[in-house]
């Protein structure tokens, strides 16, 4: 009985890693799954935010770590004979970036909105000068970092032939925001209207999100030192954890199929515990102004 309760779980704890490792590397190579009831991307979207979140070196080798977290899931599996130590050695690696830096996305919010009043005053300043804002944007080559694939992608749509109404209003999905939907209103307003005041008007909705941007900073450095002790508990607590499963003597209570399946639920409420001070931590996104193109679409279904 025992032995099939170890191969039972041995199957499960293979399973798990393998089919983690290859759903977080497919997400973050397009794929998206197609399931009734899920929202499009909605799985994707969360996975790439959170990666995104990272500092560049982080975020920029994240596939490697996932290897090396496979990696070192197998090594603890074989080097215990346990399953479940290797399937939590396995999310120790692949969560090690996201307890070191437990930030959300506080500070990507700011740096992105930073960003967009940059951007907004080289188009106001461009502008001043005459120039048509089509033109404007098609033309300028010193986007921020943070907006090279939305404000490419709206220089595409432009100098494409696409309708400006139809490129703006495509920006607002790609910027996903408050501050993308009134943006986007500012320039659909524009190519109705052609007013001489577009200038002054970017410059204020420039000045608007530097505010706001500044106030966001603020409150980050207020939560900097509850995050400093959040990392330092999960780095204490992950230290303890891998010292008792590498030391028989102290994993001897988790050496029993019982005690695996009580590992791999301790294991899974840390995690949730991790989850639920980062979304806790989250800052809320601001209603949106505009419909979503998955809105549009609904609205379109039902009225036909």
């Amino acid at each position: 009985m025992t032995q099939s309760y170890l191969s039972a779980l041995g199957m499960l704890a293979g399973a798990v890693v393998a089919l983690s490792l290859t759903g977080v590397i497919a997400a973050l190579r397009g794929w998206r799954p197609a399931v009734r009831g899920l929202r499009p991307g909605r799985m994707r979207g969360r996975i790439l935010r959170a990666v995104e979140e990272l500092p560049p070196g982080w975020r920029d080798n994240y596939r490697l770590l996932l290897a090396g977290a496979a990696g070192a899931g197998v090594l603890m599996w074989a080097f215990t004979g346990w399953p479940a130590h290797g399937l939590l050695a396995f999310a120790a690696v692949a969560g090690l970036p996201f307890v070191l830096y437990p930030g959300g996305s506080g500070r990507t919010d700011i740096a992105r909105l930073e960003a967009i009043a940059e951007w907004l005053q080289q188009l106001a300043s461009v502008r001043a000068g005459g120039k048509p804002l089509e033109a404007t944007i098609v033309d300028l080559d010193t986007v921020p970092v943070l907006l090279h694939r939305p404000v490419g992608r709206l220089a595409h749509r432009l100098s494409s032939g696409m309708p400006a109404r139809w490129a703006y209003r495509g920006l607002a999905d790609d910027l996903a925001s408050r501050i993308g939907d009134d943006i986007s209103q500012l320039f659909m307003d524009h190519v109705t209207s052609r007013g001489p005041g577009l200038a002054r008007a970017l410059s204020a909705q420039a000045a608007l999100v530097a505010r706001q941007a500044a106030d966001l900073r603020d409150i980050d450095a207020e939560r900097a030192k509850a995050r400093s002790e959040a990392r330092r508990v999960s780095l204490f607590a992950i230290a303890v954890v891998a010292v008792i499963l590498v030391n028989g003597s102290y994993s001897a209570p988790f050496a029993t199929p019982l005690g695996q399946l009580g590992l791999l639920v301790l294991g899974l409420l840390f995690v949730m515990s991790l989850l639920w001070l980062r979304k806790m931590a989250a800052m809320e996104d601001e209603p949106r102004t505009l419909l979503t193109a998955e809105e549009r679409v609904k609205e379109g279904s039902e009225a036909a």
